[in-house]
């Protein structure tokens, strides 16, 4: 391909495509969301469950790679004063403990599940005794 008006070659088209953003905890919790949707969950299941991730982004950091999740990070979090006690700094009754807990764990195994991610970073519970 020439350019008409100085019949010089016209660049060619950059074929290197820019590097693909990293998939991160952000997105893998949106698309999580879009799932429960397209599934035809109820809008307050779809709510509760946004807020539980909004809470888990806030304290994993939303523009973490989802791949860096580590068992580690996810059992801090699990252990961590957002997730065990209200801003009170009273503690948060264990069900509503559970339910923040099982919304991560769940969208990390649906991420696992869909080859989103390699495997679902989710720590041992410790016994009870």
């Amino acid at each position: 391909m020439t350019n008409s008006k100085t019949d010089t070659p016209a660049p060619a088209p950059n074929k290197t495509s820019k590097p693909k953003a990293a998939f991160t905890l952000a997105d893998l919790c949106e698309q999580y969301v879009r799932h429960l949707e397209e599934e035809g969950k109820s809008a307050g299941t779809v709510s509760s469950y946004t807020a539980e991730l909004k809470l888990a982004c806030k304290h994993l950091a939303a523009e973490t790679v989802a791949t860096a999740i580590t068992v580690e990070k996810v059992a801090i979090y699990f252990a961590s004063d957002p997730v065990t006690k209200l801003r009170t700094g009273k503690p948060k009754a264990q069900p509503s403990i559970d339910k923040t807990r099982r919304v991560l764990r769940l969208a990390l195994v649906w991420a696992a599940d869909t080859k989103l991610i390699k495997s679902a970073p989710i720590p041992v519970p410790v016994a009870k005794a």
